[in-house]
């Protein structure tokens, strides 16, 4: 179906009222519009390509289900563009023309402002979104993805969309350099967690480092790749259109940075990350296995399985800045963060973002070939030098299928540290890497992890040339590196301002 000639359900005016949670349609309006739909009728749904007839209407439409109000003649008119789920993960979108029986109108508001205050809470209306599309993502099918699933919804909400291609490798980071930030509320990233990396470096190549585009544009993602981690953590899907309305309806929220520096002196360098840095066999098995991307995720998963049967090391030296000391100190502080974040959404005025400054992007660690600072700790050289993956996040979900990070939070001012080495047994690596998707493996007594605020990794890998790096999922050169936390710079967009439940936060 093509997005312009998207077919809504239309009948007559529903007898409606409103309550303290959407709208409630009458007994014998509802029955009217349940038996008036003709067999011929389509309604357009996200994430599936022929939908079924669905001839059943739910009595009671939330607030937050409501995309869009147009004011009809009549005050106590309006015609609603809404959703409503089909399954877990699709949606449907429609409309309906209803009147409000329980309606009081007040001089200056009219009813339709009236409910799209109450159905965005986050109070960003018809926002303005640059779209940035990786068309080779998603196996080449990105641009069919935003057509029939994303850009629909975005029209229905009447959101101010500009849309570009990327042309060429490091195209994002061009764009958002030199962007001019007043125009956009959002940058949607329609591609896999390469677009939003770019594009996050590319405010910090501003002149500003970043301050103004970083506190006037929320970054997220719009799943149209291989990896979606940004839009699995924050939008809770892998499918376009929910994960579309998803962002319409998020609150903005201040998301921790990561800064990986390489090189000293003149080579230095100096980029952001905000998903993951991986070093061993994590990090072989997604990069070391490129030229088999046309697999599909199979590809990462047998380089797993190669590396662990052939009991692959990956020897280093590794200093980190340890702020938990154990498990249990992991549990209370993602325990506190919640009361403390539970304690701000009981407070019934919006809190504004935290103003980023340039103070805030300011590298603190030491030069690559300085010591380290004392509080800074030297992992052990019988872990470091059987060391087999040494996993580093922001963010709790990789994949659909990897919770890797359960404790991670958005804004704690601390990266979740995972470890293992081969002194774990095939069979206990293999366990471990099996509960991966239910976030279990961090209490198995087999691997460390830990909250840090800093670390720097060594490589001792003797062969440079077979083994990688890996950052957001891109290679990095394989070279010593450090990484410390860049509390509270990115506006993202989350449900209710918190990354979406995993096994430590349900």
């Amino acid at each position: 179906m093509s997005s312009d000639r998207l077919l809504y359900t239309k009948i007559d005016v529903a007898q409606v009222s409103i309550d303290d949670h959407g709208i409630r349609i009458a007994e014998q309006s509802l029955w009217a519009i349940n038996h008036d739909i003709p067999e011929s009728t389509s309604i357009f749904c996200c994430g599936s390509s022929q939908p079924p007839l669905i001839k059943v209407l739910y009595d009671h439409i939330p607030f937050r289900n409501i995309l869009y109000v147009d004011q009809r003649e009549k005050d106590d008119e309006v015609t609603l563009t809404y959703v409503y789920p089909i399954t877990k993960d699709s949606i449907k979108l429609a409309t309906l023309d209803i009147q409000v029986s329980n309606y009081e109108s007040k001089p200056h508001e009219k009813l339709s402002q009236y409910i799209l205050d109450k159905a965005y809470t986050n109070h960003i209306i018809r926002p303005s979104v640059l779209v940035l599309i990786n068309p080779h993502g998603g196996q080449g099918k990105a641009n069919k993805i935003y057509q029939q699933e994303i850009h629909p919804i975005l029209k229905a909400a009447r959101a101010k969309v500009v849309f570009e291609e990327t042309r060429y490798p490091t195209h994002a980071t061009d764009i958002a350099k030199e962007l001019d930030v007043s125009k956009y509320d959002i940058i949607a990233c329609c591609s896999g967690d390469g677009i939003p990396h770019e594009v996050i470096n590319g405010f910090y190549a501003r002149e500003d480092h970043g301050v103004d585009a970083f506190n006037n544009i929320a970054v997220t993602q719009l799943p149209c790749g291989s990896g979606n981690a940004l839009s699995l953590s924050t939008h809770g899907s892998n499918n376009a259109g929910l994960a579309t309305f998803q962002m319409l309806k998020a609150k903005r929220t201040k998301l921790d940075l990561m800064a990986v520096t390489q090189g000293v002196g003149s080579s230095k360098q100096v980029r952001l990350s905000f998903l993951t840095q991986c070093y061993g066999i994590i990090a072989d098995s997604d990069i070391g296995t490129e030229h088999l991307r046309w697999m599909g995720p199979i590809r990462f998963q047998l380089g797993i399985v190669q590396k662990v049967f052939s009991g692959a090391k990956y020897p280093c030296e590794l200093y980190v800045n340890f702020l938990t000391k154990d498990k249990q100190e992991i549990l209370n502080h993602v325990e506190t963060h919640h009361q403390l974040r539970r304690r701000s959404d009981s407070d019934e005025e919006q809190e504004e973002l935290p103003v980023v400054t340039e103070e805030n992007i300011k590298i603190s660690g030491p030069e690559l070939d300085e010591p380290v600072p004392e509080n800074w700790v030297k992992i052990a050289q019988d872990v470091t030098d059987k060391l087999n993956i040494l996993y580093v996040g922001k963010m709790p979900y990789i994949s659909d299928s990897a919770q890797f990070f359960p404790a991670a939070l958005p804004n704690d001012g601390s990266m979740d540290m995972v470890m293992t080495d081969s002194n774990a047994t095939i069979m206990e690596t293999t366990s471990i890497m099996l509960s991966v998707e239910q976030g279990t493996h961090v209490h198995n007594d087999k691997v460390k992890h830990a909250k840090v605020l800093g670390y720097r990794l060594i490589p001792k890998v003797r062969d440079t040339t077979k083994h990688y790096i890996s950052v957001d999922g891109e290679e990095f050169p394989f070279e010593p590196l450090q990484v410390e936390i860049l509390p509270g710079v990115l506006t993202g967009l989350l449900q209710d301002g918190a990354y979406v439940e995993t096994c430590f936060t349900r």
